[in-house]
């Protein structure tokens, strides 16, 4: 039975060119950029949460108290190193914000044209 062919529709169609760094799906750019960036900030304030629930049972298992945490204070390197990651979460969550998209969603996407980096 292996050997039979069989000769059934499929549902499979060809590729379908896009571009998604400069394709507006929602009509308008501003609306994708603002709902790409909240997806970004959603999904770091969980992963934060979460890593804070952990880290936060550890502590309390070993006897770190609440005042204790107030009252830390950062060294100089560790200061500028919260820095660092602070620009990071900026550049993830709010750089699509200044994204330009040129394209309708409805474009067919064969006309080459530069990169969206090239561009900037």
């Amino acid at each position: 039975m292996a050997d039979k062919e069989y000769s059934r529709p499929t549902y499979a169609s060809a590729f379908v060119k896009h571009d998604p760094k400069r394709a507006a799906y929602m009509g308008n750019v501003m609306i994708d950029n603002l709902v790409e960036a909240v997806v970004a900030l959603g999904a770091e304030v969980w992963s934060n949460r979460r890593r804070q629930k952990v880290v936060e049972a550890l502590l309390e298992e070993k006897g770190v108290t609440e005042e204790m945490i107030e009252a830390y204070m950062p060294s100089e390197e560790k200061q500028m190193a919260w820095k660092e990651d602070r620009d990071a979460f900026v550049q993830r969550t709010m750089s699509v914000l200044a994204k330009q998209a040129d394209l309708p969603l409805s474009s067919d996407f064969t006309t080459p044209v530069q990169s969206t980096d090239e561009r900037m």
